[in-house]
């Protein structure tokens, strides 16, 4: 039926729940409705909608995102992932078929527009592991936890059991060094207020000092599970330069704190060592942030985090491709 003389001109509307209206773009008439959409970013300032007597306005639901879950309860926000941005492919008959849009691709803001009656069908689904690597965020150290995107990661479809559990268990330790060392830096920090008294002098050095032994434990074992992983796993993705070279010294000094018990009666292996007691000289850990024990030395400022860091990428390497 064609619409008689136009006696009004809508320009926008206001949405249930809404505070503020938004422009709409005429879609089509359907009888005595007037389907209309609200106006993605890429349509510009469009005309006003002429209406005539006797006509309804009929808004399209707009959809931008879609949540991933591994709930199957409406409303279940205890089991919800992430979201993914999605695209209308085309649309046939009374169906709207969209996809995902990829990590990097072009987004031009347009949504999804649905009106009532109508179904979405996603055509296709992509999972990327660097597109949830770029929802987490960064820790004070600029280090970006790793175990929550594993994590995720893994809800995601089937994955081997034993890599899950080996990957998380690494990612668990890396995030664990680097909150120590974010601590270590707090009374590092501390102890360059002025006058500070000896008691809170003390505080903050042995504070600094036992986050030391427990983030070089954590960052030692990971590294160890970086050098393994092609062993214990299967992993095929190449070792980084820096765990390869500085595994030596991570790895005496690790086991120096771990067994610091052996080091206290100058013991190393259940033997006198030479070099057990240089674990308790902290002056070239409280003076220049470096840990030296016997030939070995580490430092926090350069060393620790580059390890944190390519470690970091290798295990989120071999989680997406191995």
């Amino acid at each position: 039926m064609a619409p008689g003389e136009p006696t009004a001109w809508l320009s926008d509307v206001t949405l249930k729940g809404a505070s503020a209206p938004v422009r709409v773009i005429f879609v089509r008439r359907e009888g005595h409705n007037v389907i209309v959409r609200q106006v993605d970013p890429g349509d510009g300032a469009p005309p006003r909608v002429p209406l005539c007597d006797g006509e309804h306005i009929v808004v399209m639901e707009a959809l931008s995102h879609i949540g991933i879950n591994t709930s199957p309860e409406v409303g279940d926000v205890t089991g919800f992932l992430f979201s993914l941005r999605i695209v209308e492919t085309r649309r046939e008959g009374g169906t709207v078929y969209a996809r995902t849009l990829r990590l990097g691709e072009v987004d031009d803001g347009s949504r999804v527009h649905v009106a009532p009656g109508e179904e979405v069908t996603l055509e296709a689904i992509t999972v990327e592991l660097d597109y949830l690597d770029s929802l987490e965020e960064s820790s004070e150290s600029g280090y970006v936890p790793l175990t929550p995107v594993l994590a995720t990661w893994y809800s995601c479809g089937p994955h081997d059991p034993t890599k899950v559990r080996y990957l998380l268990a690494a990612a668990r330790r890396l995030d664990e060094a680097n909150r120590r060392l974010i601590d270590v830096e707090q009374h590092r920090n501390a102890l360059c207020a002025d006058g500070l008294a000896g008691p809170a002098i003390r505080r903050h050095a042995n504070a600094l000092i036992g986050g030391v032994e427990l983030a070089v434990i954590a960052l030692g074992r990971a590294v160890d599970m970086a050098d393994r992983a092609g062993q214990l796993i299967g992993a095929t993705t190449t070792v980084p330069a820096s765990v390869t070279t500085h595994k030596p010294a991570i790895t005496a000094i690790r086991n120096a704190y771990e067994h610091i018990e052996d080091r206290a009666l100058g013991l190393e292996r259940g033997h006198p060592h030479p070099d057990a007691l240089s674990i308790f000289d902290y002056r070239r850990l409280l003076e220049h942030n470096a840990i030296v024990y016997g030939s070995h030395s580490l430092g926090l400022s350069d060393d620790a985090p580059q390890l944190l860091q390519d470690a970091r990428a290798f295990f989120k390497v071999v989680a997406g491709t191995d």
